[in-house]
């Protein structure tokens, strides 16, 4: 897969995980949350952020969200460590799973030719 098929697919997804936390009783948590992958995703697309330092930057950012979310997660699964998809502490906890895993891939994605 390509990096900008790869970028788009994520970008489009984490929309959709965000727009799904519409009625969760703290969307602003979620949405937000999700966002920011969209957001650091999104950021090479932009003209300005390709520069070297810029990126560095962005993949420091990245990481540093991607172990928290990841530690947030933990956090959370301590709470009820059901592994039940009927459990709303389980779903939190694999979202920011899949968030934290998407953050530490970013740099991977970093300064290649986009497609």
């Amino acid at each position: 897969m390509s990096n900008g098929i790869f970028r788009t697919f994520t970008v489009l997804t984490w929309i959709v995980f965000a727009a799904l936390q519409y009625n969760d009783p703290d969307p602003e948590v979620w949405v937000s949350t999700y966002l920011s992958v969209v957001l650091l995703y999104a950021a090479e697309w932009l003209p300005s952020l390709r520069t070297a330092e810029r990126r560095r930057s962005l993949a420091g950012v990245s990481r540093a969200l991607g172990v928290g979310y990841f530690v947030w997660a933990l956090l959370a699964f301590r709470e009820d460590p059901r592994v039940d998809f009927d459990s709303e502490i389980f779903r939190e906890s694999m979202g920011l799973v899949l968030s934290s895993i998407w953050l530490l891939i970013l740099p991977l994605f970093q300064g290649r030719s986009q497609e």
